[in-house]
């Protein structure tokens, strides 16, 4: 059985320091000195954003304050995320982080468990995913590369059809693109129906070219090309893999989850922008909009 590990150790935020040069941080604080909108911000989330960014310090800037405005103007996806709220979306929806991988990277792999559409629903599966996203970054803080597994299996147009809400999915695509701070580099649609496609066209006119073109579609029944990326042996034994099965590893990102409560009560309570206070109002992340304004926060791999 595949054991799991931080991708990289510490023990302190010291530590953690080091790993994206106290100058830098240094120079992201007495930025913030001039943004009296933004919440005062641990020095962990500080190299979590300098990370992702790769250590350039304006694309960090405008990920922290886009990070916060879309947080605080979108409640529908960041609040109420306790237990009691998702509990039925953990058992209609799959989502754990995958083993760490081969070359050092991080993937979350996501499937339905439940494949009525009738009981799928749009919004609760993004509060949940993006909820278990700042659980991984929270965990993992240095991961240098991301990439996302999307199981399609039981994946019916009764799914597409909720999925095809324009409004929710730009809100969505908005955050991904340019607040997530993961690095991500490759997302795989994994036993894709010929829905995929349909649901590929309604996404693109959404999407920024950058994420776009890191999609890969892997049709029903062609996990050879899924292996050439992940190895078989680290996907679920379900599969076929050497990974604990889908129960077990649902039980466990409950247990998760649970652990954070404080963690998401404290996001919701103290991670919110004052838009009174902000000094520079013609240079604001426009989350109202949801459009692609500006660029795909840029994660190349040096």
């Amino acid at each position: 059985m595949i054991s799991d590990s931080k991708q990289e150790a510490y023990t302190n935020d010291e530590e953690l320091i080091t790993k994206v040069g106290a100058n830098n941080v240094d120079i992201i604080r007495d930025w913030l000195l001039k943004q009296p909108h933004l919440p005062k911000i641990s020095d962990k989330q500080l190299v979590i954003f300098l990370n992702c960014c790769q250590c350039k310090l304006e694309t960090t800037k405008k990920m922290i304050d886009a990070y916060y405005t879309m947080r605080t103007h979108n409640p529908d996806m960041f609040s109420n995320r306790s237990i009691s709220e998702l509990e039925k979306t953990f058992n209609i929806f799959y989502f754990h982080k995958m083993p760490l991988l081969p070359d050092g990277s991080r993937a979350g792999f996501s499937r339905l468990r439940d494949f009525n559409s009738n009981v799928f629903n749009t919004l609760d599966t993004i509060r949940l995913v993006f909820a278990m996203y700042d659980v991984c970054i929270d965990e993992d803080p240095l991961a240098q590369e991301w990439k996302f597994v999307m199981d399609m299996t039981g994946f019916s147009m009764g799914h597409l059809t909720k999925l095809t809400n324009l409004t929710l999915m730009k809100k969505c695509m908005t955050y991904v693109q340019m607040a997530l701070p993961m690095r991500l580099t490759a997302i795989h649609f994994i036993n894709a129906p010929p829905l995929a496609n349909q649901l590929m066209m309604f996404l693109k006119p959404i999407m920024h070219k950058d994420l776009y073109s890191m999609i890969s579609i892997h049709p029903v029944s062609d996990m050879d090309s899924v292996y050439k990326f992940i190895p078989k042996k680290y996907f679920s034994s379900d599969m076929g893999g050497e990974a604990p099965s889908f129960e077990a590893r649902k039980e466990e990102s409950q247990k998760r989850f649970k652990s954070y409560q404080i963690f998401f009560d404290n996001d919701e309570k103290f991670n919110r922008i004052d838009e009174s206070k902000r000094i520079d109002k013609n240079n604001r992340f426009i989350s109202t909009n949801y459009g692609l304004e500006g660029s795909f926060k840029k994660l190349e791999l040096d």
